[in-house]
């Protein structure tokens, strides 16, 4: 709830739902009502107090150590056989008087299940050393799940009754410098309308290609040293709940895939930030815009999986995992998480979430779906400073199983909404119903409003959310719901209308260097023209003219930003596009080699390329009168010879004309070896000079389109042909007289000559023209005799 003079950013922890692919429904309970928390068997949290220092903690074989005699009592005494910081990268206190709680001295410990878990609670209460002991909670997940039938996502542009998304996007569509934390059953991120907005995790990407979840980035090393070892698009926290995970989902356990089985986390990222205008199934409210003259990704997904279905059917988040990842989120740049699970006083997630609060993070929450007024811990908790959500219908009505209360923020579609899915992590798309629902929704608002201006307050970000609503009271058949559905129903338009707003483009994108680039101010009025440009182009280098002329003179993938003064009261419009402009100076070149009739040569064709390649495909022909064949290719001792698959999609030897194509990746087995950016051969053509036809002159190595096949090539920026340089082999031609084109002209050439003539017999046609007029006659057998026999002129060649 946010509290009147002390609003609330909004962190997206979202709401964990599940979907059971074996029965295609998620379980509620008999009674109506959504399950209850429960206290998980085997697990306490403890605080040590400021004056002690846990440093000397160790453990091994089933024993756990702090060296505190009075503390490892307690240990034994309860068979504690683990312990595990909570926030293994919080590793000092936070500065005085900042407001940050010092999570340091958050640890959980593990003993059997059959230990009553308040028993070791109260011995733990009573020791020095511990400022608090308490229970690991597993609260429900929030949503409730309808069959799909008909695509619809009437919660984007519903008739009549708006939350005006599509509005919304001519002015911003979200942006891939603003963070999502999905704090959920996990995220499909393989699913064709995420994929493209998964955050990779730049410091832990060793190869640089930006691939989502490459395994080749695994190697057991904290790369970019932020605690947390291979978190490639986020991490999997889930640790387990009592009684077990359903039958096929990760049961729990630290890992690097937050992959979700059930598909509440997948459905409620989708809401969020689906990529939109990419062909595919539904659109999120910040999924950027995919396709077109300005295509940019939108708010990049942060995969954070916390919870798992449990075996009654039921899905759960675990009260531990949820604190540990929202610290992880914070700690990590995020800049909304979404938390559509239920809460009650748990220290561990209540100083997480205060953390993130003061770190300027916006937290959403939803209300949850007992259709009463009942706040969960977090909706009243001023510390935690939560954006409480309520669920609404295409109607604006109150969702029927919607909470309701003057606690609550805002309100937004929950009711049958279609989006992204994972039945047993399989990607689909369906539909949910809940407040886990609504919760995204008002998640993917706050991140279009950061996208469209960064430089906003947490605070700043919850007023305009709330301010903006559209009020639905009166649209209630209950006049007891007055001023318990929050301010309204979101208008999405209306939040972002008023900001300042910079946009640009640049007439050309990619090419080869040196790159030419006319960038273009296209910000709008808001109130006022801009009346100042602040340029950055990725190289250091900047402009303050409104429309500058840049060249680029290195290959490389460029950020590109402008900042505007539009006399705005709330400060300057910004613009921050990732990699817009690629300049390349990638080449593909044949080498060039002498050869005679009848010899077998190797020609390289050699690659440089400034980004590393998916994908290559070389389509040539031979292009000569010269009878040749091409005997085979290899790509030993080259840059492809690791490569998985280097073959012919296009093969026709009677007309000369080829294909290859070079595949880095074993696709079945998810790797990406790609091409890493350099220079050298890449493959080596065998070629064989004939005999017979014409004699002499050049085999050119070109490219053509054999069969709809085309040189070109796809590198982690895009695809792109390479300037192409042909490959030669020059051909030694026969000298005129030389009629056998052995190197001489003798007695053998006469005799091939007359035979010819009389007999019909066979000669080169170069060397059997023996005075090079064009044509073999009687006159070329008196030039020959001439010069052999009476010091006649040689040949003319």
């Amino acid at each position: 709830m946010i509290l009147t003079g002390k609003l609330k950013f909004s962190v997206l922890c979202m709401v964990l739902l599940f979907l059971f692919s074996s029965v295609s429904l998620a379980v509620v309970n008999q009674n109506g009502k959504s399950p209850k928390p429960y206290v998980i068997k085997g697990l306490v949290t403890i605080q040590f107090e400021d004056n002690v220092s846990p440093n000397n903690f160790q453990k091994g074989f089933g024993n756990v150590r702090f060296g505190m005699p009075s503390l490892d009592r307690v240990m034994d005494d309860y068979q504690v056989s683990d312990a595990k910081k909570l926030f293994p990268w919080r590793k000092d206190r936070p500065p005085i008087n900042s407001g940050l709680h010092d999570l340091s001295r958050f640890y959980e410990l593990r003993f059997p299940e059959n230990v009553d878990v308040n028993h070791v609670i109260d011995a733990l209460q009573q020791n020095p050393n511990i400022r608090m002991a308490e229970p690991v909670m597993a609260f429900p997940l929030l949503a409730i799940p309808n069959d799909a039938e008909y695509y619809s996502q009437w919660h984007m542009a519903p008739a009549g009754l708006d939350p005006h998304v599509y509005d919304a996007w001519d002015l911003e569509t979200g942006s891939d410098s603003i963070k999502l934390g999905m704090i959920d059953s996990g995220v499909n991120y393989k699913h064709r309308d995420l994929e493209g907005n998964i955050w990779v995790n730049p410091g832990e990407d060793i190869d640089g290609d930006g691939v989502v979840y490459d395994i080749d980035d695994l190697n057991g090393v904290d790369d970019d040293g932020n605690g947390v070892v291979d978190d490639l698009i986020g991490y999997d926290f889930f640790t387990g709940i009592s009684g077990g995970v359903y039958p096929g989902e990760d049961g729990g356990g630290l890992d690097t895939d937050p992959n979700d089985f059930s598909g509440h986390g997948t459905h409620c990222a989708g809401i969020a930030a689906a990529m939109v205008n990419n062909g595919y199934d539904v659109t999120g409210v910040a999924g950027g815009w995919y396709g077109g003259s300005r295509s940019f990704g939108g708010a990049r997904i942060v995969c954070l999986r916390v919870g798992a279905t449990g075996t009654d059917g039921n899905g759960y988040v675990n009260s531990n995992n949820c604190g540990t990842a929202i610290d992880y989120a914070a700690n990590n740049g995020v800049n909304v998480v979404s938390c559509s699970w239920g809460s009650s006083n748990t220290t561990t997630m209540q100083v997480a979430m205060a953390n993130a609060a003061v770190n300027g993070v916006t937290v959403v929450h939803a209300s949850g779906n007992d259709d009463c007024d009942c706040p969960d811990y977090l909706d009243y908790d001023p510390e935690t400073n939560v954006l409480s959500v309520a669920s609404t219908t295409s109607s604006d009505l109150k969702s029927g199983f919607s909470n309701f209360g003057s606690w609550i923020d805002v309100s937004a579609p929950g009711s049958s909404i279609f989006s992204t899915v994972s039945y047993e992590y399989v990607p689909d798309v369906g539909y949910m119903s809940g407040t886990s629902m609504a919760a995204p929704m008002v998640a993917g608002q706050a991140l279009l409003i950061r996208s469209a201006m960064p430089s906003l307050t947490k605070e700043q970000v919850d007023s305009l959310i709330i301010n903006t609503a559209d009020t639905i009271d009166h649209l209630q058949s209950d006049p007891l719901l007055a001023g318990r559905l929050g301010s309204g129903r979101i208008n999405v338009y209306n939040s972002i209308k008023d900001l300042p707003f910079a946009k640009f483009e640049g007439d050309v994108t990619e090419g080869n260097a040196p790159l030419e680039v006319n960038f273009m101010d296209l910000s709008p009025a808001s109130p006022d023209l801009p009346t100042a440009w602040t340029w950055t182009f990725g190289t250091g280098d900047g402009s303050s003219v409104q429309n500058p002329t840049y060249t680029y003179n290195d290959p490389g993938i460029y950020d590109v930003s402008l900042l505007v003064d539009v006399n705005n009261p709330l400060g300057i419009g910004e613009e921050h596009l990732k990699k817009y402009i690629w300049v390349k100076a990638d080449t593909l070149r044949g080498d060039s080699i002498e050869a005679d009739l009848g010899d077998h040569v190797m020609v390289p064709i050699n690659i440089t390329n400034t980004s590393p390649l998916k994908e290559f495909t070389f389509a040539f022909f031979l292009n000569t009168d010269i009878n040749v064949e091409l005997d085979s290719f290899s790509v030993v001792g080259t840059r492809a010879e690791y490569m998985y698959d280097v073959s012919y999609i296009a093969n026709i030897p009677s007309m000369d004309r080829f294909a290859i194509r070079f595949r880095p990746d074993n696709l079945s087995a998810g790797t990406s070896n790609y091409l890493p950016s350099g220079s050298g051969s890449i493959l080596n053509l065998f070629v064989s000079v004939k005999t017979g036809g014409a004699t002499g002159g050049m085999i050119l190595i070109d490219t053509m389109n054999v069969n709809g096949k085309i040189t070109n090539a796809t590198s982690i920026y895009g695809e792109f042909i390479p300037e192409f340089t042909p490959g030669k082999i020059y051909v030694q031609l026969c000298l005129h007289g030389d009629a056998n084109c052995d190197g001489s002209i003798g007695i053998s050439d006469l005799s091939l000559i007359v035979d010819y003539m009389f007999n019909g017999g066979s000669v080169d046609s170069y060397g059997g023209d023996v005075n090079g007029d064009g044509f073999i006659l009687i006159t070329d057998i008196t030039y020959i005799i001439d010069y052999m026999f009476n010091e006649g002129p040689p040949p003319p060649n």
